[in-house]
């Protein structure tokens, strides 16, 4: 998992050099915050952005998620969500699972877990593995939009063969 704001790329950039990961977060630069709900596909299979929108709910209404062939970019357009996050293995059997969205869903389990806060400007990356609970409030239950990137992990692969 990777937290940082979008308009500090002299902060991830160091940490974020490939080129499928880049593309990504510039496309967020240039696009995100007026960006309409809807899918935008990029030049790859599986590779797109999905911005949508929600209302937070308390944690306990909220559902452990993990992918297993994607990796999330999520970043914060307006509204603020808390994101639980801990490794797959913390959680047990699957409960539900989605290949037409490389969904992993798991029991709600109360346990202490990484907390992340996405205010507007905010991103966050999940690798496969990193199981996370999003839709959090903070304090009263709000309307938030946002986007998340899904990168499929054979195309970082293509770009970085593992040696």
């Amino acid at each position: 998992m990777f937290n940082s704001a979008i308009h500090s790329p002299q902060i991830w950039k160091p940490f974020l050099g490939n080129p499928i990961i880049l593309k990504s977060l510039e496309w967020i630069i240039h696009n995100g915050n007026q960006a309409e709900v809807g899918i935008y596909e990029f030049d790859q299979p599986g590779w797109f952005v999905n911005v949508h929108g929600y209302k937070t709910q308390a944690r306990e209404k909220c559902t452990w998620e993990n992918h297993t062939q994607t990796i999330d970019i999520q970043y914060m357009i307006d509204g603020v969500e808390c994101i639980d996050v801990t490794s797959v293995e913390k959680l047990g059997a699957t409960v539900l699972f989605k290949p037409e969205s490389d969904t992993q869903k798991f029991a709600t389990s109360n346990f202490e877990t990484t907390q992340i806060l996405l205010r507007p400007g905010d991103f966050a990356i999940f690798m496969p593995g990193e199981a996370h609970r999003p839709k959090i409030a903070v304090g009263d239950p709000g309307n938030l939009k946002k986007l998340v990137v899904k990168i499929p992990v054979d195309l970082l692969n293509l770009i970085n063969p593992v040696l």
